[in-house]
């Protein structure tokens, strides 16, 4: 472990972060199951060969950038958002969109029943005992807010924003815009995002913050150890052990209860 990821480690260990931010699906939210089963199913039923590693990342990465779309605007954009697919590359474009809209439509059915990974309760309960916590997604905000709900994990978080109350969509910095514009009091490096892709690392770090990469959800490890997070690990599991919190160990009564939704 290099002295930059021990720093993170300790100063999570110590609740010295005053401003941390999650991504939602892939990092809080287990998406990648209902994303295989999405793929499979689809490829199987036209009779496509594919290579399930490749075209999970490839169609991971798109979805994550258009979830928070709505349907027309991606058809609008369709052209632009499916033509770098190299899995459809030998496929007639309207029938590379019908296949992506399929996925893309069996995805949201599934993803409803999606879990939130284990051990996010300890963690949520270790680091809001001094920190505010955030979620920038690219989601809907209701749809984080509904999944929230269901498991009882809003009231850990200060404000949920998704891709409807965003000024720009990670990578680009301005993502974050909203919530370093309202607390100013918070220096930069006392800011944390944790997320799981790219997109994650490359607006974190354009913005100035510290980075948490997490090889939980879509992206491989190898591709986010490229873009060099502060610290880079394989799951929430790996980040409880290295700051040593046991989930019998953690109590439930130091929830705060002051959710805010921007609007």
């Amino acid at each position: 472990m290099s002295t930059n990821d021990q720093e993170i480690v300790d100063r999570l260990k110590s609740q010295s972060f005053r401003g941390i931010i999650f991504d939602f699906d892939g990092t809080l939210l287990d998406i990648k199951n209902p994303l295989e089963k999405a793929i499979e199913e689809t490829f199987k039923e036209k009779n496509i060969p594919f290579e399930m590693e490749k075209t999970l990342q490839e169609i991971g990465s798109t979805l994550e950038s258009i979830q928070g779309y709505p349907i027309p605007k991606i058809l609008l954009q369709s052209y632009e958002i499916f033509e770098n697919l190299t899995v459809f590359n030998k496929l007639p474009f309207l029938k590379k969109l019908r296949i992506a809209m399929k996925i893309f439509s069996r995805f949201q059915e599934y993803s409803k029943d999606a879990q939130f990974f284990p051990g996010i309760k300890d963690l949520l309960n270790f680091l809001n005992k001094n920190a505010n916590l955030f979620i920038v997604s690219h989601n809907q905000t209701k749809k984080v807010l509904e999944f929230l709900k269901r498991d009882e994990l809003e009231s850990y978080f200060k404000a949920v924003y998704g891709a409807d109350m965003l000024p720009a969509l990670k990578p680009h910095p301005d993502a974050f815009l909203p919530l370093l514009e309202q607390y100013k009091k918070i220096k930069n490096n006392d800011w944390l995002i944790i997320g799981d892709m790219p997109s994650d690392i490359e607006a974190g770090k354009e913005a100035g913050l510290l980075t948490v990469g997490i090889a939980s959800g879509i992206s491989k490890k190898e591709v986010l150890a490229n873009l060099r997070p502060n610290l880079l690990i394989n799951s929430i599991t790996e980040l409880l052990d290295k700051i040593g919190i046991k989930s019998s160990s953690v109590s439930n009564s130091n929830v705060k209860t002051s959710l805010k939704v921007k609007s």
